[in-house]
């Protein structure tokens, strides 16, 4: 059906952390480059929830699918390094986490697809996590796939039960090399501290998304479990803390579920 609309509470899964990530950034005295390329980011984001055009045939899907996971593979081997990591890419002056900006587009496009292509191309991303190494990527892909397998059952659901127990299991004993940076990492954490009732509005901010997209089920459990890794270690706490990929990711996400319903 052309010129569907996605409804405004599933834009709120988007706004509502964002907005409420500004407004602590705002308070706190975050660089005001940090805060607008946030605040920019979410206006590209609404952008492409309501305008991209994606594929809609299983071809155009997979090949856009693959290409999301050999650009991660490709970012794990030769993106830019951050002690030893491998988890951005740089575009001029920015530098983009490749795996928010890619992995909620990645998980709406393979819940489209049949059974074994959908199962490959996760498994293929989660070893794209594995090699960056990022474990906060790889326990929210691994959340994904979890609602995934209940989704689809059988041997499928089996397969991507296993292989992403053990990709976590794998990186839990490897400790994570990088140093937090504020407001970058763990905020809500920080915002506990200071302010608790700030702390708990950020916690509850972004939970937006489980609450809010019922319909996105996959999608919903990646961002919240990105999310709560905040709390786990030095990890982004990701649309409420400065970064403009997961808002750009999400956003491209939204993209994907607008087509979806045109389909229906």
């Amino acid at each position: 059906m052309a010129g569907t609309r996605l409804p405004l509470a599933t834009l709120a899964a988007l706004v509502v952390p964002v907005l409420a990530g500004l407004a602590w950034m705002t308070l706190g005295g975050a660089p005001t480059g940090w805060i607008e390329v946030n605040a920019l980011a979410l206006v590209f984001a609404l952008a492409l929830a309501t305008l991209l055009p994606l594929p809609h045939t299983e071809r155009g899907i997979l090949i856009l699918a693959g290409s999301l996971v050999l650009a991660l593979w490709a970012t794990g081997l030769a993106g830019v390094p951050v002690e030893g990591i491998r988890r951005w890419v740089g575009i001029g002056p920015v530098r983009l986490h490749l795996g928010y900006l890619t992995l909620p587009l990645l998980v709406m496009l393979t819940a489209r697809l049949p059974g074994l292509p959908a199962l490959a191309l996760l498994i293929a991303a989660l070893g794209a996590t594995v090699l960056q190494p990022d474990l906060a990527a790889t326990v929210a892909l691994t959340a994904s796939m979890l609602v995934a397998a209940v989704q689809r059952r059988g041997l499928i659901g089996l397969i991507m039960t296993i292989s992403s127990l053990m990709a976590c299991y794998y990186l839990l004993g490897q400790p994570d090399a990088l140093a937090p940076v504020r407001f970058v990492e763990h905020v809500q954490r920080d915002a506990w501290v200071v302010q608790p009732a700030a702390g708990a509005i950020l916690t509850l901010a972004g939970l937006a998304p489980l609450l809010l997209l019922r319909q996105a089920a996959p999608l919903a459990a990646l961002l919240v479990a990105a999310g709560l890794m905040a709390f786990a270690g030095p990890y982004p706490s990701i649309l409420i803390g400065y970064g403009a990929a997961p808002i750009l990711g999400f956003g491209l996400a939204l993209a994907a579920l607008r087509c979806q319903m045109q389909r229906a």
